[in-house]
């Protein structure tokens, strides 16, 4: 927000002290209202009735107080001296996170080995293309090459081949050619297009063992592949470059479409009782949650109504391995290999789930299979108010597994209860979701518009058991925060904090919300909202005001002058709402006012 220059002279230090002061204490809120809490969650520690990180705070450095130099940093809650410029803080130490391999591009980003970092990115070293690696100035493939088999100067013995990085002996498996050793794929292989010896050049593939520029009619060249693929069939790269379809799942018409094939179609009607028997049945899926398993049954289920729903083979009559397969995909929704075989899932309406019905290692025998609608639907679990900060709590102890994560490298898969929370931004910008004072180890993910919606983002630890997430958020959007387990066993209390994560301004570098004389308190109003400050020190029935709301002990006295001076108070909060709520955000968190 940009201010107009200011048109009076800065009011004295002592003004803003005392206006500092009442905004530090003002029970009242610049909104109409909404949650907030005084309580400090870790990482942060509770300053003069401030939450301030101890760990990077610079003015209560390790401790409250405790102020570094002005040539100092704090780092891990100790005053070290501050990085050179071009260099950052990681952990204990500053590195140029535009070369170090360690920090790559920023903290903790490691680059992978045989990589190097360079502008901030890791990259392949030798600068040889994608599937090749530079072993002593030449550029092989590690996976054939048989005087670098596997890595660099790892050579084969006279007579064995190099396949898939590993010497063996004996002749190449089916559709590869034994070439000086290497045994290749004649078909894509660019330094062996067609038979052994007949290399492609730079800007050519190897496209049905010949040599062309570019790709054929119906063809595409993907970064980092040898060859060109048939985007409608390719199983790695179904639609587009770099999607690949699951081991379940075969590429067709550029989707990934599901391979297990459901014997019965149970329809819709709830309750409803199956009976069967796996004996003699094909084995065709294995469960995750089974090491080994046995035939199976599968049936497909579309639920009329969203709700949630319990599939139970309770009373069969050998040890059942239940799964639960998303009919779209194949993804597996969820899997018991409990003695009671007793799954519950959240389903949308018209939803359509494979129920597979299996056996623990390797056990078949008769079942009985039962399906019902348990309740309505469990998420989200809330909603949200739109105001922040705010914090809520509850615990995922006895919810079903509503929604799954989709897995990243920051979070793995998960079967555990979950609870998730209704969210719309109030105003457009980036908001933090954490976890900090939870009773669990948790897992947070942020979906898109409902509970199925597109995940935005997710994290399973940050340097602690609890997770945190930011995400970038228009005026009006809705999310759903889902509060998970970090393991499919992980239930517990949990606390949810909201906020809006608004960089904390450099100002006079104090990095604290201060008290007027100094911090970004000051900061805040001898510049952005300066004009907010002028509105009210030019006012003489505004800094009545303030003398009166200044001068109450309670809420009801408080009131009581917001009540005969509306105009002056609308005033005072807009003061606040600039001070606190935009230019002091993350700083000034910890104060009563709760912004809009």
């Amino acid at each position: 927000m940009e201010k107009l220059k200011s048109r009076f002279r800065l009011a004295p230090t002592y003004t803003l002290l005392w206006l500092a002061a009442a905004a530090l204490s003002a029970v009242a809120s610049c909104s109409d209202g909404g949650p907030s809490t005084s309580a400090c969650v870790a990482p942060e520690t509770e300053c003069d009735g401030i939450c301030i990180n101890t760990g990077t705070s610079t003015s209560h450095c390790g401790a409250c107080g405790v102020a570094c130099g002005s040539d100092q940093t704090c780092r891990d809650g100790a005053c070290v001296a501050a990085c050179d410029d071009g260099l950052a803080a990681c952990g204990d130490s500053c590195v140029d996170t535009e070369s170090d391999e360690a920090n790559c591009g920023r903290c903790n980003n490691a680059c992978e080995e045989g990589q190097t970092c360079e502008a901030g990115e890791c990259q392949d070293e030798g600068g040889c293309p994608a599937g090749r690696t530079d072993c002593g100035g030449t550029c092989v493939d590690v996976a054939s090459d048989p005087s670098n088999c596997g890595e660099c100067g790892a050579a084969c013995t006279d007579g064995q081949t190099c396949e898939s990085g590993e010497c063996q002996d004996g002749e190449c498996s089916q559709g590869l050619t034994d070439c000086d050793g290497a045994c290749v794929n004649l078909r894509n292989d660019a330094a062996n297009c067609g038979e052994c010896g007949i290399t492609c050049t730079e800007d050519q593939t190897c496209v049905a063992g010949v040599c062309q520029d570019g790709c054929g009619s119906g063809l595409t060249a993907c970064d980092g592949v040898d060859v060109c693929v048939d985007l409608q069939t390719n199983a790695e790269h179904c639609g587009e470059c770099g999607t690949a379809c699951n081991d379940t799942q075969v590429c067709q018409a550029g989707a990934c479409a599901c391979t297990v094939s459901p014997g019965t179609d149970l329809g819709s009607a709830v309750p409803q009782i199956v009976n069967g028997t796996t004996a003699g049945q094909a084995n065709t899926y294995s469960p995750t949650c089974s090491a080994t398993s046995s035939g199976e049954r599968i049936y497909s289920f579309t639920a009329a109504t969203a709700g949630v729903y319990s599939f139970d083979s309770t009373n069969s009559g050998y040890s059942v391995v239940l799964a639960l397969l998303d009919a779209t995909g194949c993804s597996e929704l969820a899997c018991s290999a409990d003695p009671s075989a007793v799954i519950t899932a959240d389903l949308a309406m018209g939803q359509t789930v494979y129920i597979v019905v299996d056996g623990a290692e390797g056990q078949a025998g008769t079942f009985e299979l039962s399906v019902t609608r348990a309740s309505a639907p469990s998420c989200p679990a809330g909603t949200l108010a739109s105001s922040v900060p705010q914090t809520i709590t509850g615990s995922t102890v006895g919810r079903p597994n509503s929604v799954r994560p989709t897995v990243t490298t920051a979070c793995r898969a998960s079967l555990s209860p979950d609870a998730g929370y209704a969210f719309t931004a109030p105003v457009a910008g980036d908001y933090t979701f954490d976890t900090f004072g939870s009773a669990f180890d948790t897992m947070l993910h942020v979906h898109d518009a409902d509970c199925r919606g597109a995940q935005l983002a997710c994290n399973d630890d940050t340097d602690v058991e609890q997770s945190e997430v930011t995400v970038t958020l228009a005026a009006g959007q809705t999310v759903v925060v889902v509060v998970d387990g970090s393991a499919d066993t992980s239930t517990g209390a949990f606390t949810l904090n909201v906020k809006r994560a608004v960089p904390p301004p450099v100002c006079d570098g104090s990095g604290t919300c201060g008290d007027g004389g100094s911090g970004c308190t000051r900061c805040a109003f001898e510049s952005s909202c300066a004009d907010e400050l002028a509105a009210c020190t030019d006012s003489i029935p505004c800094m009545e005001y303030v003398s009166c709301f200044r001068t109450c002990d309670t809420a009801t006295c408080k009131e009581g002058c917001r009540t005969a001076d509306p105009a002056s108070a609308a005033i005072y909060d807009a003061m606040l709402q600039c001070a606190h709520c935009e230019v002091c955000r993350t700083d000034c968190s910890g104060s009563e006012v709760v912004c809009r």
